[in-house]
C-alpha cells in the first residue's frame, strides 16, 4: 500500500505539492512562532549564560535579574571571597536606563563591574574595549548600527554624555539591551554607596562541593539569597513568561491551533480529491483494510514530507531574520522538533479518518462515469 501510495501521489505532482505545500507553511508557521518565543527567552538570560560563575547572591527577596531591584553592602563581596571553595568572585551593579540614541530613547540594562574583574564584562566584543572608563560606555554593536553610531560618538546615559568606547556582540534582544558602563560612575549616577553590589558572581574550585560553598556562602553573606545559576536562569525565563512574553505566547498558541487545523484540512482534502484512485483500487478488488492502510499510507507521506519541508524552511526563515533584524533570535531546537512530530503525524491520522468512511463507500462504478 505504500509503494501505490507513493505512486498516487507522484501521478499529479501539482496537487501533491499543494497538500505537501499546506502541512510546510503550518509547519513553517508553529516552529517560527515558537523559535521567537524561545528566542526572547534565550536573549533574556545570554548573561548568565555567558559568565563562568555558578553561584550567585543577591538581596534576600530577590530571584531575578531583571526587573528587580537589588541591593548588598560594600563589605559583601570580600565576605565572599573569603569562603572556602571560591576560586573568583566579582561584583556585579546594575540599574536599568535609556539611553539617548535617536528621537526616541532606548531602554538598556546598565551593568558594570571593576576595572579588574576577573569575569563579568562582554563576553564577545566586536570592537574596542570591555571595560570603559569613567565617562565610556560599551553598547551592542548591532543596536549602534541600527542608529549610525560608532567608536567615539557621544551617548547621553542616566542624565550625562558618555563616550562610546567599545561595541558588544549578542547583547541586543527585543525586550532586552545590555550596556556596559563604569561601576564608580554608575554608582553616582544612581546614588549607591561605593563598592555596593546589585549581585555577586562566584565561581568555584574544580573540586568544589556547590551545595556546601552556597551554604557556607548563605552564612558569609546572611543578608543575600543565594542561588546557582541554573535556578537564577529559570528564575528569570519565568518572570519573563509571566510578563511581555505572555504576549509572544499567545501568538504561538493561535499560529499552533491555525497550523494544526491547516494541516488537518489539507490532508482531508487531499484525501476526498482522490476519490477516484479510491474507486479505481476498490474496482480492482481492493478490501476495506487495504483501502484504509492506501489512505493512511497516502496522507502519512504527505505530512513528512510536508513536515521535513516545513522545519527546512522554519530554519532557513530564522537564518534570514537573524540576519535582517539582528536583535531577533528565532530558535528552531532539534527537541521542539522531536516534540511536535508525533503531534503533527497524530492530527494527519485524524485528517485521514475523517473522510474514510467516504472512502469505504466508494461506488466503483464512479470510475467509468464523466
Amino acid at each position: 500500500m505504500l509503494r501505490i501510495a507513493w505512486r498516487n501521489l507522484l501521478h499529479e505532482r501539482v496537487r501533491m505539492l499543494v497538500s505537501t505545500g499546506g502541512v510546510a507553511l503550518s509547519v513553517l508557521l508553529i516552529f517560527f512562532m515558537n523559535g521567537v518565543f524561545a528566542g526572547s527567552e534565550e536573549h533574556a538570560v545570554a548573561y548568565m549564560q555567558n559568565q563562568p560563575a555558578e553561584l550567585w547572591l543577591m538581596q534576600a527577596g530577590v530571584e531575578n535579574l531583571h526587573m528587580s531591584t537589588s541591593l548588598l553592602p560594600p563589605d559583601a563581596l570580600a565576605r565572599a571571597r573569603q569562603v572556602d571553595g571560591v576560586r573568583e568572585a566579582t561584583g556585579l551593579l546594575n540599574a536599568g536606563g535609556a539611553l539617548e540614541l535617536g528621537e526616541e530613547p532606548a531602554y538598556s540594562y546598565l551593568f558594570a563591574v571593576d576595572e579588574d574583574a576577573p569575569f563579568g564584562q562582554a563576553w564577545e566584543m566586536a570592537v574596542g574595549d570591555p571595560d570603559p572608563g569613567l565617562r565610556e560606555l560599551v553598547i551592542d554593536v548591532a543596536l549602534a548600527r541600527r542608529y549610525g553610531l560608532e567608536i567615539g560618538d557621544t551617548v547621553t546615559v542616566l542624565g550625562r554624555a558618555l563616550t562610546i568606547a567599545g561595541l558588544s556582540k549578542e547583547t541586543f534582544g527585543i525586550a532586552t539591551s545590555i550596556s556596559w558602563v563604569n561601576k564608580a560612575a554608575l554608582s553616582s549616577l544612581i546614588g549607591v554607596p561605593t563598592g555596593a553590589d546589585s549581585y555577586i558572581l562566584v565561581q568555584l574550585e574544580p573540586d568544589a562541593d556547590k551545595e556546601a560553598v552556597a551554604h557556607a556562602l548563605q552564612e558569609a553573606v546572611p543578608e543575600a539569597n543565594v542561588l546557582t545559576r541554573e535556578a537564577f536562569i529559570a528564575s528569570d525565563q519565568e518572570m519573563i513568561r509571566q510578563m511581555g512574553a505572555d504576549i509572544i505566547r499567545a501568538m504561538t498558541l493561535v499560529a499552533y491551533v491555525v497550523g494544526l487545523l491547516v494541516v488537518g484540512l489539507t490532508i482531508y482534502t487531499a484525501t476526498v480529491e482522490r476519490a477516484r484512485e479510491y474507486a479505481v483500487l476498490k474496482a480492482l478488488g481492493a478490501q476495506s483494510g487495504q483501502l484504509m492502510r492506501a489512505v493512511f499510507a497516502q496522507a502519512l507521506l504527505s505530512s513528512v514530507l510536508g513536515f521535513g519541508a516545513g522545519v527546512i524552511l522554519a530554519v532557513v526563515a530564522a537564518g534570514l531574520v537573524g540576519r535582517l533584524l539582528p536583535e531577533m533570535l528565532v530558535l528552531v531546537r532539534p527537541e521542539e522538533v522531536a516534540r511536535q512530530a508525533p503531534v503533527i503525524l497524530a492530527v494527519t491520522a485524524l485528517a485521514a479518518l475523517l473522510p474514510l468512511s467516504r472512502v469505504l463507500r466508494l461506488d466503483p462504478m464512479v470510475v467509468f462515469r464523466t
